[in-house]
């Protein structure tokens, strides 16, 4: 059974349940001595083991962190694995079709991190016969750190919401891309060159793009480029923003924050420069002259408190908006409550779309 898979969390769930109310009925009836206590202590082992278990994996749905049993064991597929596309979207193409394609990263080292997996979603307009010739607007979407294409796809209910959106005619259709932020696993690069390192900023700018641009019908002017992502992925969308004007014309960062971090999920992604931290932030690029027409949407919720990564709180998110008052084009979606994960976020995504419509990157 899929390690995301709601039947799976619904089973070890009422299990957690189960097993303890079980114990308590028959814990005074069971054989006595010392085998009778080895056999209470499993008994108690058990429950924790299925009360850690249900919390767990329900913390998984809803952040992301691992989509497959061999990701949970170290056999990442952030490094080059196949992206799996079963379930994504109806088979009867009613939700538009996904396919992958296989980029090469910059800056990478070893042969597995040389390619990877990127998921394209194509709206269902996209093979009929009166758009053959047709250029679509084009979103690429970001996950957050740790996580992949494929559960940001299912956590955002992109290819219904998407769907809707284009048949309620709210939105033109569109090209979806999905790339992989972590370019080095294990390693959280921030979507940054890093010096002597991959280039993780190249790779969703320019090789993501082109390749893209190469295979699909996507529209390769910038005016028609946008980014949307979530936690570290809205911080990227940001980044790309502000630092790839040219290539991208808005963004929509989704419980995001505006400072690039450096931890021991990092390293050290600045060569200790702080100019160059500065040149990553967007906290920062935000108010370099000139200051000009900047199209990003901020998405957050008020009590968001990230505890896997501090620095995407809603005191992250004011101090974005302080620093970009009076920039035309800046818009904001405050949430009055909910917490760091897609529940709380999956419903602002027509809106999102929406947005990106109305400022004409869509």
């Amino acid at each position: 059974m899929s390690l995301t898979s709601p039947v799976l969390v619904w089973i070890v769930g009422a299990l957690a349940v189960i097993v303890p109310v079980g114990l308590i009925v028959v814990w005074g009836r069971g054989p006595g001595g010392l085998g009778g206590r080895l056999l209470r202590l499993v008994g108690v082992v058990v429950c924790q083991v299925l009360a850690i278990g249900a919390v767990g994996l329900y913390a998984n749905n809803e952040y992301g962190f691992y989509t497959s049993w061999g990701e949970v064991i170290g056999e990442s597929d952030a490094g080059g694995g196949a992206i799996d596309l079963t379930g994504l979207v109806p088979g009867n193409g009613s939700q538009g079709t996904v396919k992958t394609i296989t980029v090469r990263v910059p800056g990478a080292k070893g042969p597995e991190a040389a390619r990877l997996p990127v998921l394209v979603w194509l709206p269902k307009q996209y093979d009929e016969l009166r758009n053959r010739l047709t250029k679509f607007p084009t979103l690429m979407v970001l996950p957050g750190q740790p996580s992949t294409p494929q559960a940001m796809f299912n956590g955002f209910g992109f290819a219904a919401q998407a769907t809707q959106a284009i048949d309620s005619g709210k939105v033109p259709p569109f090209i979806a891309v999905f790339p992989p932020l972590m370019i080095d696993a294990p390693r959280d690069t921030e979507c940054t060159n890093v010096p002597g390192g991959p280039q993780a900023e190249t790779w969703l700018a320019t090789s993501v793009r082109q390749q893209v641009i190469k295979r699909f019908r996507s529209d390769p002017s910038g005016a028609r480029w946008s980014s949307l992502g979530f936690s570290t992925g809205g911080f990227c969308s940001a980044k790309l923003l502000l630092r790839s004007r040219t290539e991208f014309s808005a963004a929509v960062s989704i419980g995001g924050y505006f400072d690039a971090e450096t931890d021991s999920t990092t390293g050290d992604l600045f060569g200790g420069s702080r100019q160059l931290r500065n040149e990553n932030s967007p906290i920062w690029l935000i108010k370099q002259p000139p200051q000009r027409q900047t199209n990003l949407l901020i998405v957050a919720s008020k009590t968001d408190a990230d505890t896997w990564k501090p620095g995407a709180t809603y005191a992250d998110t004011s101090q974005m908006v302080t620093q970009s008052s009076g920039i035309p084009g800046v818009a904001t979606l405050l949430l009055p409550r909910g917490g760091h994960n897609y529940s709380t976020y999956k419903p602002t995504l027509p809106q999102s779309l929406v947005w990106l419509k109305q400022v004409g990157a869509l």
